[in-house]
Formats: C-alpha cells, sequence, structure tokens
C-alpha cells in the first residue's frame, strides 16, 4: 500500500485545524445535515465530514459509517490535502495503485468509488474534506458535483463560524453572531434544496408545512411558489387519500428515516389525475435538543422504469401462457444434461408421460431416446448457439406403456439467458405421422400409374410396328394382293378390337385411378377446413400432399385424351379452323385477361378434319403459349396461315398424307423459348424442360398436338431460341 505523501507546513496546516477546537467534539445537527445531504444528492450510502490530523483522520460527521477516526495512513481524504484546489475522484479504487491494497478497500467498509470535496479555510490550509464513499463503481454527474463542492464551502463556514465564535468575548455577540450564522446556514440550506438536481422540498412542524420545495418538486406537485407556507394535505388536496401522509407524520413522530422504490403516487397532470412512480427517501431534521422539528423529502420520478418493468412481467406472463396453451408442442432443456425445466401439455401427449418428468434429464425421462442421435443434436445447438431444423424424422416412443412410431417435425432454437449466452434449448415439435403415410400413399400411386402408362405405350407401339409390318407386307407382295388384303382387313379388324379394347382398358384404368385420388382430395380437404389451425407447419405436408393429388389427376386425364386420340376412329368434316381458334379464345378469356395478354389471328382455312382434335391442338399450344411467358413481359401471341407446295416444305417436314400442298399455320409467341436441341424432345411423352415449381403441366400436351396433326396426315415442328420466343408450325394437308 502506497503511503500518503509528506506536505510542506503541515505542522502549520494541523495548527490551524486545532485553532478551530473542532477535534473530538461532540455531533452537531448541522454537520449532520450536511452529510445527510450530500448522500442523499450523491446516492451513496456513506457521506464523511474528515479532518486530518497529525496521524489520524478524525469524522466530525458521518453517514453509514460506525467508526470515528482510522490511521491518516489509510486515509483517502489526506491524498485529497496534495492540491487543495481540486477534487479527488476515485471512480474504482481497487484498480488504483495508490488505495488498491488499502485496508478500507480491502475490509470494512470495502470503499471502490471516493469523491472528495478539499475543506479550505479563509488562509489557505486544507483542514480535510467533504466526502461520499460507495462500496460499488459509481460516477457523479456535474450537478452533484456542483452541489457537494457548495456543500463543502458550506462546511468551511461552519467552521469559520465556530472559531470566529470562539473569538467572541461577550455573550451578545456571540449569540448574534450565532443567529445570524443560522440565517445564512438556513439561507444556505434553502439554496441547497432550490438547486438540488433531484425533487427536494422541507415540511416542517406535525402539520408537514412546506418550507422550501425547488422546482422539480414543485413540477410533480402541477403547483407554484404559492404553496410554500401551507400544509402539504391543502397544498396537494389529491394526497388525502394517499399513504404519505401516515408516513411523514410516522417519521416526525418516531425519528425513523423511510425509503421506499417505485411507490405509486396519483397526481394532478393537465387537470387530471394521473398515476406516477416514485422513489422516495424521508429524513427527519433535529434542532440543537434533538427533536425532530422537520422533514427532508426527496423523490426520483421513476415511471417509466417501473411501467417497463410492468409491461415485461405481463409480456413474460403472456409468453408463458402461450407456451403452456400453444396447440404445438414445446420444450424447454437446460443444460449439458437437458433437464427439462418447462413442458407444455402438447409434448407430455406426444412423449406419453406426465408432469413427474420435469427436472429430469431428458434422456432419464424418456430412455427410448438413448440410441438416437437427439441428445448430441441437442448439445451441438447449446454450445454452439445455431438452430437445428430436422423435417419428418421417423422416432420410436414409448407412449403411456405402448409402443408407438411416428414421424415428427421438430426445430431445436438456442435458449438465450439474462448473459446473452445459450443455457438451454426450445424444443417446437409437430407430429407428421399422417401426413407422411398419406403422401407415401401418392407416391406408390404415382409409380403404379406410371408403369400403367408405359405398359399402356408399349402396347400402342406394339400394335402400330404390327401395322406397319402388315403394310410394308401388302406393298410388296402385290401378287398375293387379295390374300394379303384379307389378312389385312383381318389384322385390322383385330386391330381396331385391340384399340377399343385398349380404350376400355384406359378409361378403366383411369377410373380406378381417379377414385382412390378423388378420396384423397376430399380428405386432404376435411383435414384442411377441420384441423388445419392445429396442424402448424404441417398444414405445408397437406397442401403439398393436395397439389401432388391434383397434378396425379390432371396427368390421368391427359393420358386418357392422348390415348382416345391415339385410338379414335377418322371423323373427318370439313373444319373451320377461324372457328375453332375462336371457340378456344373463348375458352381461355380469364388467363387471357389476368395476364392483359395480345393475341392476334389473321384468316385461317377450312380443313378436313376432326374438330374436337383441332381444338385440343390450338388449345394445347394456345395454352403454352400463355404459360411459358416471360416475367414482366405483356403475351404477344400472332396465329397466322399460309399455302405451301409440297415440293417447298423444309426437308425436316415428313407429313403422313402426301398432297400437292398443305396449310402452314404458325402460333408464334414472345416467351421464355427453349434451345432447339430438345426440338425432338418436347413431343415425347411425359417429357418436360423445365420444373414442377417454375411451371406446372403434365409433359403430355405437345404429344396430344403431334398425335392431332398424324391423324390428319399433317406435321408439327417448331423454332425457338431461350428468351425469343417461339414458333410452332403445323402442315395439313390442302
Amino acid at each position: 500500500m502506497n503511503t500518503v505523501p509528506s506536505l510542506p507546513d503541515d505542522d502549520k496546516r494541523v495548527d490551524a485545524l486545532k485553532s478551530y477546537h473542532i477535534l473530538d467534539s461532540l455531533p452537531e445537527s448541522d454537520y449532520d445535515a450536511i452529510t445527510q445531504l450530500a448522500a442523499q444528492i450523491c446516492q451513496t450510502p456513506i457521506s464523511l465530514i474528515s479532518l486530518i490530523d497529525t496521524d489520524r483522520q478524525w469524522f466530525k460527521s458521518r453517514q453509514g459509517l460506525a467508526i470515528a477516526e482510522t490511521p491518516r495512513e489509510f486515509s483517502f481524504c489526506a491524498h485529497n490535502l496534495i492540491d487543495p484546489n481540486t477534487s479527488l475522484i476515485v471512480e474504482d479504487a481497487r484498480l488504483d495503485k495508490r488505495f488498491a491494497e488499502n485496508p478500507l478497500v480491502t475490509g470494512d467498509p470495502h470503499i471502490v468509488f471516493y469523491a472528495g470535496m478539499p475543506l479550505v479555510d479563509d488562509d489557505g490550509f486544507a483542514l480535510g474534506s467533504l466526502c461520499v464513499i460507495d462500496s460499488q463503481v459509481r460516477q457523479l454527474d456535474t450537478g452533484q458535483l456542483s452541489a457537494l463542492k457548495t456543500l463543502a464551502r458550506q462546511v468551511v463556514s461552519l467552521l469559520s463560524l465556530r472559531k470566529a465564535n470562539q473569538r467572541l468575548q461577550t455573550e451578545a455577540i456571540q449569540q448574534q453572531q450565532v443567529r445570524t450564522a443560522l440565517s445564512e446556514s438556513e439561507t444556505r440550506f434553502r439554496s441547497l434544496i432550490e438547486k438540488a438536481p433531484v425533487a427536494t422540498c422541507l415540511f416542517v412542524g406535525p402539520d408537514m408545512v412546506i418550507e422550501v420545495a425547488n422546482d422539480p418538486m414543485l413540477a410533480f406537485w402541477e403547483q407554484g411558489k404559492n404553496v410554500l407556507g401551507k400544509p402539504l394535505v391543502e397544498a396537494v388536496p389529491e394526497l388525502a387519500s394517499q399513504p404519505f401522509l401516515t408516513i411523514l407524520a410516522e417519521v416526525f413522530t418516531t425519528g425513523i428515516p423511510y425509503e421506499a422504490k417505485g411507490a405509486r403516487a396519483d397526481l394532478q397532470a393537465n387537470g387530471q389525475l394521473n398515476t406516477f412512480y416514485f422513489d422516495f427517501t424521508y429524513t427527519p431534521l433535529r434542532n440543537a435538543d434533538d427533536d425532530v422539528y422537520a422533514v427532508m423529502a426527496m423523490a426520483v420520478d421513476v415511471t417509466e422504469q417501473v411501467i417497463s418493468r410492468q409491461q415485461l412481467e405481463a409480456s413474460e406472463a403472456f409468453a408463458r401462457n402461450l407456451f403452456q396453451s400453444s396447440p404445438v408442442a414445446n420444450l424447454v432443456l437446460l443444460g449439458e444434461d437437458m433437464t427439462v425445466q418447462t413442458i407444455n401439455e402438447g409434448m407430455l401427449q406426444m412423449l406419453g408421460r406426465d408432469r413427474t418428468i420435469i427436472g429430469k434429464p431428458l434422456m432419464e425421462a424418456v430412455p427410448e431416446l438413448q440410441p438416437t442421435p437427439l441428445l448430441e443434436r441437442l448439445r451441438h445447438v447449446l454450445n454452439t448457439g445455431t438452430m437445428y431444423h430436422q423435417p419428418e424424422e421417423q422416432i420410436s416412443l414409448v407412449r403411456f406403456g405402448q409402443p408407438y412410431t411416428g414421424y415428427f417435425h421438430y426445430i431445436y432454437t438456442p435458449f438465450i439467458d439474462t448473459s446473452g449466452l445459450p443455457s438451454g434449448v426450445v424444443v417446437t415439435a409437430i407430429e407428421v405421422t399422417t401426413q407422411v403415410l398419406a403422401r407415401q400413399q401418392v407416391e406408390e400411386s404415382e409409380t403404379r400409374y406410371r408403369q400403367l402408362s408405359q405398359e399402356l405405350d408399349l402396347q400402342v407401339q406394339q400394335r402400330t410396328e404390327e401395322l406397319a409390318s402388315a403394310n410394308a407386307e401388302l406393298t410388296a407382295n402385290n401378287e398375293q394382293y387379295a390374300a394379303i388384303n384379307q389378312k389385312l382387313e383381318e389384322a385390322n379388324s383385330l386391330l381396331i378390337r385391340s384399340n377399343e379394347n385398349l380404350q376400355t382398358f384406359a378409361y378403366v384404368a383411369s377410373h380406378d385411378l381417379q377414385e382412390p385420388l378423388r378420396k384423397i382430395q376430399q380428405f386432404g380437404d376435411l383435414l384442411h377446413t377441420q384441423y388445419g389451425p392445429y396442424l402448424g407447419d404441417g398444414i405445408d405436408y397437406l397442401e403439398r400432399m393436395q397439389l401432388a393429388a391434383s397434378r396425379m389427376s390432371t396427368l390421368i386425364k391427359d393420358l386418357l385424351t392422348f390415348s382416345r386420340i391415339s385410338t379414335r376412329r377418322d371423323t373427318s368434316a370439313p373444319t373451320s379452323l377461324n372457328d375453332i381458334v375462336a371457340s378456344v379464345l373463348i375458352d381461355l378469356e380469364l388467363p387471357i385477361n389476368e395476364r392483359e395478354a395480345q393475341v392476334s389471328v389473321s384468316s385461317l382455312p377450312t380443313v378436313s378434319g376432326d374438330a374436337s382434335q383441332l381444338g385440343q391442338l390450338f388449345q394445347n399450344l394456345l395454352s403454352n403459349a400463355l404459360k411459358f411467358r416471360r416475367e414482366d413481359v405483356v403475351p404477344q401471341i400472332m396465329v397466322r396461315s399460309e399455302l405451301v407446295l409440297a415440293t417447298k416444305l423444309p426437308p425436316s417436314i415428313k407429313p403422313t398424307r402426301q398432297t400437292p400442298a398443305y396449310y402452314q399455320i404458325d402460333v408464334t409467341d414472345n416467351g421464355i423459348g427453349f434451345d432447339e436441341k430438345y426440338l425432338d424432345r418436347i413431343f415425347q411423352v411425359f417429357q418436360r424442360l423445365h420444373g414442377r415449381k417454375q411451371f406446372d403441366g403434365t409433359g403430355i400436351g405437345l404429344s396430344i398436338c403431334e398425335k392431332v396433326v398424324t391423324n390428319h396426315g399433317g406435321a408439327i415442328t417448331a423454332t425457338s431460341q431461350p428468351g425469343q420466343g417461339a414458333t410452332f408450325s403445323i402442315y395439313l394437308p390442302v
């Protein structure tokens, strides 16, 4: 511990101190009032008037400290004498090499914060200091430092007054000077109260007459200086029904100070009675006869802090209630052992346990989870502070004594404590067993449907190959035309019968597939309507299941259309393509208006064909032009036609019926386009160039278009570039 530096002329300074005859004198209320006021203003538990003798510091007045003196070498105030013109502020003595090993720091009263104002007399001698002390780190604002300095001057004034009184030779002069000094002291005391940075007032006598009140206190009461000299109950009548007058009377009667934190007070504000909250103290003041003659009140408005705390408490209560009443299963685990701290009814039902598991480690409470990686994942979330998300995990439990295996969607979120660090994990879980099993059934149905579709396409291909083989044999064997023709008719009859059987098979297959799909969609709608609010994140899986079922239903319908077009008998008749396209545009009126599409149709020819199939052809082409549009670009679609000689057809165009000329009908759009290397692929069944998330569809539409054109003896092709739109060209015989 560093010793106090020696001071020049310290003997003269000590002689000056002793000339006041103050050392070892009895306590005096004037000095005690100053230390009380200093402690109140600076909000510290200890306030001292310390006088530095030759080898000790002696306390003329002390608030919050039992001892009357200490050795000078332990004195903080002795350091204050080095520069009498400057205050000594030590925010943390534990970090100051001058005081770190001081017994008053390492032991009682465990000084951490110290602020001292030198007591310098008129001769320039530093007699000691007025200081405030706390056992925690603190800082004083400008107002508090100014008030402390003013109080130090008041102490010096009292010392000077004492010295002057001792010099008086006569009692009359001595009494007059005492009265003058007291008056000045009262004036200064009033000034201190009026200039105090916190709301302060003085109530005199049992009627609590307002002797002095500073502006902050008057502002609390919403009163002016006219209330001075009036009893408190008359000046602030709304206090009559509140406990403050009773407390003041008790402090005045017993002489025991009173302190309150966050006390409610209903006061007039803007003409209305409003509720405020205050930290306040009532301190009794005693006269020379040690009788209480007044009560000093100091108050700090803490309304905002109290309301914020009340709102926080209400928010916490709401959160607890929300946690417990949530339809989603919730659980809070603490520590490395993942001890169950809080659990709601939903989680208890999910785990098949009761509330006796609270306070137990999770793996002890639910031992069947020990073989799983759940504990490792929970500790990872605790140690890293990162969230963990696991969808649709299969977990085996023992629910209320019965084995159970289900699928669960759960999230682990770090639980952050008041220090800002993760101390546990919040578990949120939803059981999705029903949705997972339903989706698995849908996926199995889709697999069976694809297999059936492939078998159906294979049969069509086989029948087509048989017919082509029969036609080839007929051409190669003209001499046996009659016999071969007979066989061909028989083969055609068999093929027709086969196609009819195939169509019947396709209808039955699609009907048998549509029926379970309709039930899945109906049950899904029921789940969504009746239990949607309780499914939480599970609603997403339900909607995905319904979407998958809808896609399968559309796929079945498209495949049935494809099958019917492939096997339909020739029902050709003169058909106006103008009427066909006009009818299609009427059907597509809603999506055209929604997309604000611009559709231009030139004059189209009349061809020999099946109106239903041709309608399907243009329905698919125009629908695709609307579907595969570019974002933020208005769709523009043109339909035009021209006559093309057979000799002018592109080399890649191979119509199935030879005629001298063909109608070329172009359907052009400004959509997303495609790479022409995929040209052959786009007309194949189930072929898609984009994922379902980008554009819906089954991948059959263009296959249907090719079938229709082929049935009418024509051909279809397309030209395009990515991002530049596409043109689909149809060639139909004239």
